[in-house]
């Protein structure tokens, strides 16, 4: 995995989360803005700590990886960002339905 495109995904996610919840916030009349501001919270926490994660790679030790483990090690936080965004997504969308 390139760690350039790791990072430009976090950002496309993230982009494109706000701005759905910025959508959302538009067409309910500010409804439920304290719900999406702390999803959007959230997500920015997330980010942060997905790009710290790739920025830093170490085991739960504090201890280096070794090259053979560097792609697993990437393949894992791809699977934990894009479940977490979906997540995020989701509870948007539950919002939306209430």
């Amino acid at each position: 995995m390139n760690l350039r495109v790791i990072k430009k995904d976090v950002d496309f996610l993230v982009n494109d989360f706000v701005s759905d919840c910025l959508l959302f916030c538009d067409f309910n009349d500010g409804k439920k803005d304290e719900e999406v501001s702390a999803l959007i919270t959230e997500a920015l926490v997330k980010a942060d700590s997905v790009v710290a994660r790739i920025n830093h790679p170490k085991d739960e030790n504090g201890k280096k990886f070794a090259k053979k483990e560097m792609k697993a090690y990437y393949k894992a936080i791809n699977k934990d960002l894009y479940g977490s965004f979906d997540d995020l997504f989701q509870r948007l969308s539950d919002l939306a339905k209430k």
